[in-house]
């Protein structure tokens, strides 16, 4: 068994040791919490019926303090237990990664583009896709961010300080292990995040109005000696009117903006507690990376310390979560709640609003960090590649595709290097022609987002990568497929540029038409790319274009090759310098029972 497997197995046997203590706890709390409202119910009709008021009255606060503190226990250990599940299956999906089953992980099929540059070709989204094995963000934000770090190459710079935060907490497991559970929040979504900060830019009803913030100053105290006042048995429960209309009427005035505060902040309370969450666990670690230490420190703008500021308006946003609950609208009549919390949530807006984005970006960019962190730790045998300074160069050993299984996994070694140079990969079919340049284009893809590759050792240049592989037909648009890969071959040379460099990898070029249509266009376009900025690979059955380095040293040939044995087809998917010399096209078909003329 993988040592990985058996480790992470480990882990997964430890939470559910420690979820069912929790669970225990929760079903004993669960009866404490019964057992004690019963008793102070019991207790509350017998001082009712033998008018014993003032033990009653006593009894109240004591019951209220009491209760509180077992649903707060209550709450804590159901939070716990939660959390151990989401670790629990955390877990899980580390396996499922290392053993290739990629159900139930997040495909970032919103990132999905058919006419990204490269993407769509080298299985970036969607399923069975690179991000499913990278991802580890739960926010919004932190998979745009994975997401983009893998759809645009990162600067030289940025790569190199990605590379040596990642080597730091990259044996942080349950630090980051726990960044990722607290980012799986059900309501943690793009809608909800949306709704939240579209609170956040709203205007403010109750500051603006001194009168508003005051009037809870007036009826509070009026309504408190009001009470007092009754249990004294000074007034009557008539007296009761004045307060509750004056309340009433101010309530209505402001009742559309409740309603709507109440529904945009209703997406922040999960959110927050979320974001709080991940905040202490960035602030509670010492980091030794310059880059990790700046990201920690933004979370802390002029001794603004973010996970307290989030806790105040998250306990906000629980006392409007309560505008549901019919206690709430009992003392919200007499005491004019919603002008004081929208007041509160007010002012905190006001206070911090500018902030908060910066705090999502930087929580992004931690879980982003940490996506790769996990991605490393798993992958131990991966190389981090080196970025190099020279121009045109790319330079491999043992390359493997890391979306393919390490059991049937074929690495190769890969040399080249050259302003307008072109590979030409000739080949039988199946052989592995297509998989190579998959391959070689999906390391790059890992290597610009700062993680490491599936190779024992990578430097390459800083290029921008472009694909044309699954050019296929558009009946709505009456695009057939060789007028696709037209439209893409058109794009790449629209890519070139003086400032960007472009590494090509073109599969099965123009393969939608005829064979002699082909051969001249294919030719064409390679001395084409080979005075310009770029150089690639081109894939092919066309052994005749591999001639062309005969008369033009820009042209390298390599080939993949298979071999009969009997009825048999051999593939051994290994890469050789040169043309291919094997076919295999006539005794595929002759297994097909197609009767194939010799």
């Amino acid at each position: 068994m993988n040592e990985k497997i058996k480790f992470f197995k480990e882990r997964i046997l430890s939470y559910e040791k420690r979820i069912k203590t929790l669970k225990s706890k929760f079903n004993d709390f669960s009866i404490y919490r019964l057992g004690v409202f019963i008793a102070f119910s019991a207790f509350a009709i017998w001082c009712l019926n033998v008018r014993l008021l003032t033990p009653l009255l006593f009894s109240i606060p004591i019951f209220i303090v009491i209760f509180g503190l077992i649903v707060k226990k209550h709450n804590q250990i159901k939070k716990e237990m939660e959390l151990n599940k989401k670790l629990l299956d955390i877990n899980q999906e580390e396996i499922d990664r290392l053993n290739y089953q990629f159900d139930g992980i997040v495909e970032g099929g919103e990132f999905v583009d058919e006419k990204h540059i490269y993407s769509d070709d080298l299985d970036i989204f969607g399923r069975n896709s690179l991000f499913q094995l990278i991802n580890r963000a739960g926010t919004t934000r932190g998979m745009q961010l994975v997401a983009k770090w893998l759809k645009k190459p990162s600067k030289k710079e940025d790569i190199e300080t990605r590379q040596k935060a990642v080597t730091e907490i990259r044996t942080m497991l349950d630090w980051r292990q726990k960044m990722q559970a607290h980012g799986r929040i059900k309501s943690n979504t793009s809608e909800h995040e949306q709704a939240f900060f579209h609170w956040l830019s709203g205007e403010d009803m109750i500051r603006n109005r001194p009168f508003y913030r005051l009037l809870p100053y007036f009826i509070i105290p009026l309504s408190s000696a009001l009470i007092i006042c009754y249990f004294m048995e000074l007034l009557s429960l008539s007296v009761f009117v004045i307060p509750i209309i004056i309340s009433s009427i101010f309530l209505y005035k402001i009742a559309k903006y409740s309603k709507a505060t109440y529904e945009m902040t209703q997406s922040g309370v999960s959110i927050l507690e979320s974001v709080k969450n991940i905040v202490l666990l960035i602030e509670e670690v010492k980091f030794n990376d310059k880059y990790l230490s700046g990201l920690q420190a933004s979370l802390k703008p002029q001794n603004i310390i973010a996970s307290e500021k989030i806790s105040d308006l998250r306990k906000i946003f629980d006392w409007l979560s309560e505008r549901a609950g019919g206690m709430y609208w009992i003392f919200n009549t007499i005491f004019l709640l919603d002008f004081i919390f929208l007041a509160r949530a007010e002012k905190w807006r006001a206070n911090y609003k500018d902030e908060v984005s910066n705090w999502f970006d930087a929580i992004a960019e931690f879980e982003a960090l940490n996506s790769i962190a996990a991605f490393s730790y798993s992958n131990d045998q991966y190389a981090f590649p080196e970025i190099s300074e020279k121009t045109y160069y790319i330079h491999g050993k043992a390359i493997g595709h890391p979306l393919i299984p390490e059991t049937q996994r074929v690495n190769n070694d890969f040399d080249f290097e050259g302003k307008g140079k072109t590979c030409i990969v000739t080949g039988s079919n199946m052989a592995g022609k297509s998989t190579f340049l998959r391959t070689i284009g999906i390391n790059m893809v890992l290597a610009y987002a700062g993680a490491p590759v599936c190779a024992e050792s990578l430097q390459l240049s800083y290029f921008n990568v472009f694909t044309s592989m699954r050019t296929k037909d558009n009946l709505e648009e009456n695009i057939s497929s060789f007028y696709a890969e037209l439209l893409r071959l058109k794009m790449l040379l629209e890519t070139i540029s003086e400032n960007n460099t472009v590494f090509y990898l073109l599969d099965e070029i123009l393969k939608g038409t005829n064979s002699v249509d082909r051969h001249i266009g294919a030719e064409s376009l390679i001395l084409q790319l080979n005075a310009l900025n770029t150089f690639g690979l081109i894939s092919t059955h066309d052994l005749k274009l591999g001639e062309l380095d005969k008369k033009n040293n820009s042209i390298v040939n390599y080939n993949f090759s298979s071999e009969i044995q009997g009825n048999e087809i051999i593939f051994d998917y290994k890469l050789r310098k040169g043309i291919c010399q094997s076919t295999n096209a006539s005794q595929m078909m002759a297994k097909m029972g197609i009767k194939v003329k010799t």
